[in-house]
């Protein structure tokens, strides 16, 4: 029998993820906000990394649900290329089922037993976390094993050690590249897959940008998760250094891909930012989801289209207070 949970939102279980529900978010079914007609197609949505700032995609989605936009096909990054994997699956309800699903996801589903984590960082070994019941939560969010398995296109970006370069990957066995793609180096093991060895790709493409318009996205629609905001601390510990360094990294990385394709349609979708709590606390979903379609409904509701450029702002590091 599939395992359920009591939330806030009521009961809710695999089974419910993959058939979709509304749950208590907040809904304007009568509202059709027109874009479709003022941007050129191919459509691409992009979805960047961020641990559990990945909640945010959904209230990104949902209000974009309220549009005639729909994709032709998704690129995403660590936490991005798992909720991308829904929107490729299932695009009309893929905001349903997230939210379904991040109503459920704990610390623990991701990253095991905190005990061993800490042991493993005791005895200095080269990943802190047991991939195992990560592994398990993809397998229970998609019924899907193969890229083919989906309705649309979908790119999962990783980073291969060996040579330095990002990787795409968009055929063959899909967990495995999902794993890969959310291998956040020092927290998971290297996954070897078709001979290379992979890390998580928002070390290279956070925001994948780039990827999706040399994939030839004329008008790529970005859901950034806000990740880029991570703070600053006078008296940093070594995780939030580490995190402030990612997120400098991150953001250099969306503003030069900004810089690099004037000629795309880039709608850059606000979500709540800087998101609630750290992303590694996954109790903060209900309140970033809902909060961020607040704010993306409120956008897009106003957005006036005029041709390629960019709409919208990206989150950005450098306005960072600490």
């Amino acid at each position: 029998m599939a395992r359920k949970r009591a939330t806030r939102w009521g009961t809710a279980g695999p089974e419910r993820a993959r058939e979709g529900t509304s749950g208590h978010w907040p809904r304007q079914d009568w509202l059709v906000i027109e874009l479709l007609k003022h941007v050129p197609k191919p459509i691409a949505y992009v979805l960047g990394g961020g641990g559990a700032y990945g909640s945010i995609h959904v209230g990104q989605l949902r209000a974009l649900a309220k549009t005639d936009l729909r994709p032709d096909f998704v690129v995403g990054t660590s936490v991005g290329s798992l909720n991308a994997t829904i929107v490729a699956e299932t695009p009309e309800i893929a905001h349903d089922r997230l939210a379904a699903f991040w109503s459920l996801v704990t610390r623990e589903d991701v990253f095991g037993s905190a005990r061993k984590m800490m042991v493993n960082l005791a005895a200095l070994r080269p990943a802190i976390a047991d991939p195992t019941p990560l592994r398990e939560m993809l397998l229970r969010s998609t019924p899907s094993r193969d890229f083919s398995d989906l309705q649309l296109p979908l790119t999962a970006v990783a980073a291969d050690v060996t040579t330095g370069h990002h990787v795409e990957l968009n055929s063959g066995d899909l967990i495995s590249a999902l794993m890969a793609s959310t291998a956040i180096p020092g927290v998971f093991p290297v996954v070897e897959r078709e001979g290379l060895r992979l890390v998580d790709g928002g070390i290279l493409y956070n925001v994948p940008i780039s990827i999706a318009a040399e994939q030839g996205a004329q008008t790529i629609v970005v859901l950034d998760c806000g990740f880029n905001l991570f703070a600053p601390r006078t008296d940093p510990t070594l995780p939030h250094a580490l995190l402030r360094a990612a997120a400098i990294m991150a953001s250099s990385q969306v503003r030069r891909d900004l810089l690099t394709h004037p000629d795309r349609t880039i709608l850059y979708v606000p979500g709540k930012w800087p998101p609630a709590s750290m992303p590694y606390d996954f109790s903060k979903a209900y309140e970033n989801g809902t909060e961020s379609y607040e704010i993306a409904m409120d956008w897009l509701e106003g957005l006036k289209i005029r041709g390629a450029g960019l709409y919208g702002e990206p989150p950005d590091v450098t306005r960072v207070e600490s």
